[in-house]
């Protein structure tokens, strides 16, 4: 009978060499979050009323913030304005007023303890009159 054992050891080693045993697929995170609105490219104007929406995945029950970030001249993100804190993200909205701050290009970024990462829109354009001259930079 230990040839059994010796046997079934042998073919079990063999096979796993043919075909590695699986394992788990990492499972993708349970909270997450996704900007809906703004969608990206829209002009913002200074003091007016917009709304932020999202959907979310899972249970966060922990208050998000929304954040405006602006764009550098080298390109990269950096904070410009909290439009709301302590906003329950099972909302799914949030409605803000447009901060006055310099023209150009910004994003709406949505952060949370709970959040594997945080959530941001498409760029958007901030403008007090309606019409902005952005320099010649790629986006």
């Amino acid at each position: 009978m230990r040839w059994i054992a010796c046997a079934r050891a042998q073919l079990k080693r063999a096979t796993d060499a043919l075909f590695p045993p699986r394992t788990a697929t990492r499972e993708p995170a349970s909270d997450a979050l996704l900007v809906r609105a703004p969608t990206g490219g829209e002009c913002w104007h200074w003091v007016e009323r917009r709304q932020i929406s999202w959907r979310i995945t899972g249970g966060l029950g922990h208050p998000c913030c929304v954040l405006l970030e602006r764009r550098t001249e080298q390109g990269k993100w950096s904070e410009a304005a909290v439009l709301a804190s302590q906003v329950d993200p099972r909302a799914l909205r949030a409605s803000v007023v447009v901060p006055e701050l310099p023209e150009g290009p910004y994003r709406v970024r949505i952060t949370s303890p709970e959040l594997p990462y945080d959530a941001c829109s498409p760029p958007l354009i901030i403008s007090h009159n309606g019409t902005v001259d952005l320099p010649a930079t790629s986006r």
